[in-house]
């Protein structure tokens, strides 16, 4: 028997009905932003960058074979931390943004804040965000922090999340900073008081001999 392959509208039996197929695209990897506000995905048509801004600046030296981790620690070593910096968020690396702000020494903070390119400031607040939270270094981090909002406030005054990203850090220390502090003058005033009790104690073991 001889099937047709013309489409028929409105049969009832068969497969011959007419359809409309969307065209697909092979995706290898889809990565996001860490402000969340842009993702990229790479296609074998080419890198495609999606971006809730308008205005999103895609700087082509962030695919250079240059970046590396080995080329943040080599700048860093040379005294360039501003370069470490920015290869280090292009790395898009917690790990190596880490090293690299915490190998800045606090008096070159406003010499690097102020010289870093605008579209890598939301990136950085984010890392700083993360980082805060967990470091140890609550006031180096505040001062890089405190830095970025004085000299690049025009640049995030759009980023909500990234606003309130700092503030609930930064609340969260504070809160976590206070418990611990409590706790801290409750245990002093523990120890004063037994050594008070201590010394009464020998003092009336004194007087009774």
């Amino acid at each position: 028997a001889v099937v047709s392959t013309q489409s028929t509208g409105g049969v009832a039996r068969g497969d011959f009905s007419r359809r409309r197929t969307a065209p697909q695209i092979s995706v290898n990897a889809v990565q996001f932003s860490p402000s969340g506000q842009s993702w990229s995905a790479a296609t074998p048509e080419g890198l495609l960058i999606y971006s809730l801004h308008s205005n999103a600046a895609f700087d082509p030296i962030d695919l250079d074979t240059d970046v590396t981790p080995q080329a943040m620690k080599t700048a860093l070593s040379q005294g360039s931390p501003l370069k470490a910096l920015v290869i280090a968020i292009k790395l898009n690396s917690i790990g190596c943004v880490q090293e690299a702000i915490e190998r800045t020494q606090p008096d070159e903070i406003p010499f690097v804040v102020s010289s870093l390119p605008p579209h890598y400031v939301p990136a950085l607040v984010n890392y700083l965000v993360e980082l805060v939270s967990t470091s140890t270094h609550l006031q180096f981090y505040v001062s890089w922090i405190s830095e970025l909002l004085n000299r690049h406030g025009s640049t995030l005054k759009t980023e909500t999340s990234t606003l309130n990203g700092i503030l609930s850090a930064i609340s969260s220390q504070s809160k976590a900073l206070s418990s611990l502090c409590d706790q801290n003058t409750f245990y002093l005033d523990v120890i004063l008081a037994v050594g008070e009790f201590t010394q009464e104690k020998k003092t009336e073991e004194l007087e009774v001999f």
